[in-house]
């Protein structure tokens, strides 16, 4: 813990101003239990509520699953569809709080969420006080990390006589643990940490096994070989406490749960430039969309002979092949990094994240139109195997057919996880407005073709090209050449780099 702000280090109006920050969002509903997977197993629920305030259209991922971020500030004009922007948003460009009231935000939401703008304005201040008095005379060049912080997370956090369920901290015995041991992740290299937290009264004053153990910070060196004990610092009510620079890389901190009193916590991050956002996916979307084979679709009809021929040289060939790759690329991300993480958190977080329906509504018409351009390669890919004779397919390639296969493969695991992630009783359990949302943009492509398929056309693909080769060999010859023929090149590669590996054991005995 590099540094710690006793309450009396800030004045009553900052500590106010939080307290109303934290009541008015638990009276609205924003706190909300989470359903994460640890270990990417089994899915279980946090010991904590929480939610998640920043910079608009950002978020936080962690433990596999993504928060998304209510917005402290106004959201910009542009949502990335030129035809049809949020006007409510528009409408009241000048006046933050119009913009999030007209976004669907209660008025009252509204500005707290605002107002948790303006706090983190000022840990960023205190939090750069620190560090030049603290870590800058003792870095060389005076170089440190930012506290230009872009998210916080906001916990509620139930004391041990209201929450039964914490488990107690074996390792090092400093009590029971609301958070376990952990380092903040997804957050920029070296970049600094503020936390402030405040207590409230909320036990059940019939518990007669009520004590006075206090809200704690548990530290420790990250390294498990370390002889360095364990240490925890009592948390007195309107502190801030703050991780420096490198602290986050090189310790790891828990909190250690109260016995009586409630406890909100805000921790302020720098999250990671260039992914996570709203405007990263949406301009990466727009980016991929333009591209000369998106933007022939609607020219040309959806033909695949007429919007593909121009790609029948090797040179262009290539091309097609980087563009297709990075289709099935983003489809993936929209859909397991995006949608089904929206999805997944249900109605009621939906309904309490209004600022993201647009966005999730821009995600999901994205995917479908790389749908639609798939389609058309795996349609160009099924007739290029049919009719042989036709010179309407000089832009198939083994390149195209393995990337097309790949990414449908990458894409099938993924959504088997997901599959069974779904079917974990956790989800059975939950009241119906909290339960996952259907994925319609992806649950409902039984006509689609499958992974099969595309291998055996590649199959009849490569055997066409070949010519009259397969003709001389024998039946058994030519289904093990069908085999191979519809593996992709890295498949036959690795099946090659296998068998050398095996003659050269055999060799040695």
């Amino acid at each position: 813990l590099n540094a710690l702000n006793a309450p009396d280090a800030m004045n009553a109006t900052i500590h106010e101003n939080f307290s109303n920050v934290f009541s008015t969002m638990d009276e609205n509903g924003l706190f909300l239990y989470d359903v994460v997977q640890p270990g990417g197993k089994r899915s279980s629920y946090t010991f904590v509520k929480r939610t998640l305030v920043g910079e608009p259209g950002s978020t936080y991922k962690y433990l596999g699953l993504r928060l998304f971020s209510h917005p402290w500030s106004p959201w910009p004009d542009d949502d990335g569809d030129d035809d049809n922007n949020n006007k409510g948003a528009k409408k009241s460009k000048n006046n933050a709080l119009n913009n999030l009231t007209q976004l669907g935000y209660k008025t009252k939401t509204a500005r707290a969420l605002l107002q948790m703008g303006k706090l983190n304005q000022e840990l960023i201040a205190r939090t750069e006080e620190k560090l030049a008095v603290q870590v800058k005379p003792y870095v060389e060049g005076g170089l440190v990390g930012s506290t230009k912080f872009t998210i916080t997370l906001i916990n509620r956090m139930e004391p041990t006589s209201m929450k039964k369920d914490l488990k107690y901290d074996n390792v090092h015995g400093l009590g029971k643990a609301s958070v376990s041991w952990h380092k903040d992740s997804g957050l920029q290299d070296f970049s600094s940490i503020a936390v402030y937290h405040t207590l409230e009264e909320g036990s059940d004053s019939s518990n007669e096994e009520q004590n006075d153990d206090p809200w704690k910070v548990g530290l420790r060196v990250a390294d498990p070989n370390s002889s360095t004990p364990a240490l925890s610092v009592d948390l007195p009510s309107g502190a801030c406490y703050y991780l420096l620079d490198d602290f986050n890389h090189q310790h790891e901190h828990a909190v250690i749960s109260g016995a009586n009193s409630l406890r909100y916590s805000s921790t302020h991050r720098v999250a990671r430039d260039g992914s996570g956002t709203w405007q990263s996916i949406r301009d990466k979307s727009k980016t991929i969309l333009s591209s000369e084979l998106c933007s022939s679709l609607d020219r040309d009809n959806n033909d695949p002979n007429k919007i593909l021929s121009s790609y029948s040289s090797a040179p262009l060939q290539k091309k097609l092949v980087k563009e297709v790759r990075s289709y099935y690329q983003l489809m993936a991300e929209l859909e397991f990094e995006w949608i089904r993480m929206w999805n997944v958190q249900g109605q009621h977080h939906a309904d309490l994240h209004p600022a993201w329906h647009r966005p999730i509504e821009i995600m999901n018409t994205h995917f479908l139109k790389l749908k639609n351009v798939t389609s058309i390669i795996l349609e160009g890919l099924r007739k290029s195997s049919e009719e042989l004779t036709s010179d309407h397919y000089q832009y198939v390639s083994e390149d195209l057919f393995d990337v097309v296969i790949e990414g449908m493969e990458s894409r099938d695991n993924l959504r088997a996880v997901w599959k069974q992630r779904l079917k974990d009783k956790i989800f059975k359990a939950m009241p119906k407005e909290t339960r996952p949302m259907q994925c319609n943009a992806f649950d409902e492509e039984c006509d689609e073709a499958t992974c099969d398929k595309v291998r055996k056309w590649r199959s009849v693909h490569v055997q066409n090209k070949d010519g009259n080769k397969l003709k001389t060999v024998s039946s058994n010859d030519r289904k093990g050449k069908s085999k191979l023929n519809s593996m992709t090149k890295k498949e036959r590669k690795k099946v090659a780099s296998n068998w050398e590996r095996m003659k050269s054991s055999i060799k040695k005995h």
